[in-house]
């Protein structure tokens, strides 16, 4: 009896360690893959010609709405990553439109103060809601691991509807009448980012008949990080 219970203690050091190993392989795997995205990005950004992604992101967009389902499957099944500079881009529109917006809160209402840590973290939002979602599904997705960069396509070109959203925002400096309008349309807006975030998750993780059971995991995952950043008064 002794021995028996020597030997299942053996086995659970034995398992600890081997879990210990695993956990120590991922992530070095996933710093060496957020090195290789950052290395991409910088390369990306520095090639980039904006009248060029600006027309492919208007293409890219009418695809989006006319074939929601197959533009995302062609994107995550695109082996050579072709859109990930139109991802950026599209980011990029995000940011800017942030800070236009804070630009114009100075300027327009006398009661709004100007602090530089706040923008700055308003400006990150919109680049860790993209990266955290990306790196909790490429470290959730074990059997069917794909480049992080490919994730972050992925996850900003299911984002658009948020930054059509921010866009619609500027309307209501015309007039806050015109929040009317534009509620409605920000929760459908919000409401098909989420449906294009289920089918980039499903043909990710390649998943047909337990792709909600995916989506439910990816996102308790990502909720728990918002809330760690909301600590930070970062509000992703």
């Amino acid at each position: 009896m002794e021995e028996n219970k020597n030997e299942n203690i053996e086995q659970e050091e034995n398992k600890t360690t081997e879990e210990n190993k695993e956990q120590v392989k991922n992530e070095g795997e996933l710093k060496k893959e957020a090195a290789e995205a950052f290395k991409q990005t910088k390369e990306q950004i520095k090639n980039m010609n904006f009248k060029e992604e600006a027309q492919k992101g208007k293409g890219l967009l009418g695809k989006l709405f006319k074939d929601p389902v197959g533009t995302i499957k062609e994107i995550v099944d695109d082996d050579k990553n072709q859109f990930y500079k139109t991802a950026l881009f599209v980011v990029g529109i995000w940011v800017a439109i942030i800070l236009i917006k804070q630009l114009l809160n100075f300027l327009i209402h006398e009661y709004y103060t100007f602090n530089a840590l706040s923008v700055l973290k308003l400006l990150l939002a919109p680049i860790l809601e993209v990266l955290v979602m990306a790196i909790v599904i490429h470290m959730l997705n074990k059997e069917h691991k794909q480049p992080l960069t490919k994730a972050i396509t992925a996850v900003a070109i299911a984002k658009i509807p948020y930054v059509i959203s921010a866009c619609l925002g500027f309307l209501t400096y015309i007039s806050s009448r015109m929040s009317y309008i534009t509620s409605p349309i920000y929760s459908l807006l919000n409401v098909i980012s989420t449906v294009l975030m289920f089918f980039v998750i499903k043909e990710m993780f390649k998943e047909k008949e337990n792709s909600l059971k995916a989506f439910v995991k990816v996102e308790v995952v990502y909720y728990i990080a918002v809330f760690v950043f909301s600590f930070l008064g970062i509000s992703i």
